[in-house]
């Protein structure tokens, strides 16, 4: 039994030490004639050694003390006195006493030592199963079970506080039906903002002693993830803090987990979003490619209709036209659908080549001219604009766009501008018209598909083609942006210049 750790013979210390100390001499005295003094002397050394193991630094200099009376007292002559006849046996004494003292000095610091490598080791212990079992853990509730467990053990309770979704009026709430009343609350807080530990105590209104550990892991940029808050079962303040260490780690390994079921919660949503964004891109590339057969008849049918010389008067010319604009309208935005699935699964392969961005203006004007007839349009272009590596069909799709959109969101007769210029390293192009301009708290969003400027217009529209336009100007190592200008918007991308092949002289004769 270790009479040291048990409370029980704290009181009994002393008194079992001065009755080893008599017991030895009881044994030692019917030999005191047939022993040497040296031998006797040994033999209460042996008595101070086996109290400074058995209870302590103390008990051991109490039988330090007691050992050298009772050798002087009962074996040194003159007998059953503490007159000393010989001189000689003042060192005796003198060494006895210092060799009794360091030795139980020695002792009782190597048990203290002996008892911190078995708490440590038990902590190590504990500390190794409560990381198994949080690594098995699915779930927060999971977590706060196995941290209850773990706490049991030490006879604390443990109530674990999880910042809550968006950090909102209810910043931090407690796991399972846990009460915490609302000073306790201020303080997780506290730990919560601060990022720091904070410990109360039966004074500081909470009632009990509470100690509040942020849970923050290490390779998570500071970010805390909720509170631990640990409390003995009874008003033990001495008991927390001897757990001190213990509850810091076991919080370390708690942040780790709650930071893993983060990262597994956001990977399996973005697993989800990938799977759907793949459902729709296939739906969507299958319902375009099946409608824009019938269409592409239709616009033929109607261009026939409306050349017939056998019915072509003015009303059934008119309706042809309106058939064939609206056909052409469709089948631009099944074009666009088709586009953006085929850029989205990642099955388009750039055929880039040296070539002048002046061509590809020309041909999206001239695609877009019954489009663009009813606006003014502005083309800047340097005459010394260089050459520039990239795809001329996708490049025209995303100049095609920007003018589609510019002339669809502004007044009829109002100005289109196109310019183009060599800035920093790169062709910045811009398009702008005088329309309404894109809704402020949005213009971040009129990139992502499916997301129109202004959701109530009666202007047509998938919103698609700014979509489109930035999977087309990213996949070339460019960028794009949409800003507002005065009386209407503007869209830029830039493509980069890179260095053009030189040009071979031609050889003459």
């Amino acid at each position: 039994m270790n009479f040291k750790a048990s409370p029980r013979w704290q009181q009994w210390r002393y008194p079992l030490a001065a009755a080893l100390c008599v017991a030895t001499t009881l044994v030692l005295l019917p030999l005191r004639e047939r022993l040497d003094v040296a031998n006797i002397d040994m033999l209460f050394l042996l008595a101070v050694f086996v109290v400074a193991v058995r209870f302590g630094r103390g008990p051991a200099v109490l039988a330090a003390f007691l050992s050298v009376a009772l050798f002087d007292f009962f074996f040194v002559p003159p007998y059953l006195s503490f007159a000393v006849a010989d001189a000689q046996y003042l060192i005796t004494f003198a060494v006895m006493l210092a060799v009794g003292l360091i030795t139980s000095h020695l002792v009782a610091r190597l048990a203290v030592r002996t008892e911190a490598a078995q708490a440590s080791e038990r902590n190590m212990r504990q500390l190794y199963e409560l990381a198994r079992e949080l690594g098995t853990a699915l779930n927060i509730e999971q977590v706060d079970e196995i941290i209850g467990r773990f706490h049991a053990h030490l006879d604390l309770t443990a109530t674990l506080l999880v910042a809550g979704p968006g950090h909102a009026q209810a910043p931090l709430r407690p796991c399972g039906p846990r009460h915490m009343a609302p000073l306790e609350l201020n303080f997780a807080l506290s730990a919560y903002e601060r990022n720091a530990i904070v410990e109360t105590d039966s004074l500081s209104g909470t009632g009990i002693a509470i100690l509040f550990l942020p849970l923050s892991a290490a390779s998570a940029a500071n970010r805390v993830r909720g509170v631990l808050a640990s409390a003995p079962r009874t008003d033990d303040p001495q008991k927390l803090r001897g757990h001190r260490p213990l509850l810091e780690a076991a919080a370390s390994l708690v942040a780790i987990t709650l930071e893993r079921l983060h990262y597994a919660e956001v990977a399996q949503l973005s697993e989800v979003q990938i799977a759907a964004e793949r459902l729709r891109s296939s739906i969507l590339a299958s319902l375009s490619h099946d409608l824009r057969t019938p269409l592409t008849s239709l616009i033929g049918l109607a261009d026939t209709l409306a050349q017939n010389p056998s019915t072509a008067d003015a009303a059934t010319a008119e309706t042809a036209g309106i058939i064939r604009d609206q056909a052409q309208a469709m089948h631009r935005m099944l074009s666009n659908l088709l586009e953006m699935a085929r850029l989205q699964a990642g099955n388009v392969a750039l055929k880039q080549e040296w070539q002048p961005f002046e061509e590809v203006v020309g041909s999206g004007t001239r695609l877009l001219a019954h489009l663009l007839a009813g606006h003014p349009l502005s083309i800047q272009l340097p005459g010394d604009l260089p050459l520039v590596r990239f795809d001329a069909v996708l490049i025209e799709r995303v100049v095609c766009n920007l003018l589609e959109n510019a002339a669809k969101y502004s007044p009829a007769g109002s100005p289109i501008g196109l310019a183009a210029c060599v800035q920093d390293g790169m062709l910045e192009v811009s398009v702008d018209n005088d329309g309404p301009g894109f809704p402020p708290d949005r213009i971040d969003e009129v990139f992502d598909p499916f997301v129109r400027g202004h959701d109530e217009t009666p202007v047509a529209g998938t919103g698609l083609g700014l979509a489109i336009c930035k999977a087309i100007v990213h996949a070339h190592g460019g960028t794009i942006e949409a800003a507002n200008r005065p009386g209407g918007a503007c869209v830029r991308f830039t493509l980069p210049l890179g260095t053009p092949p030189a040009m071979a002289d031609e050889a003459t004769e």
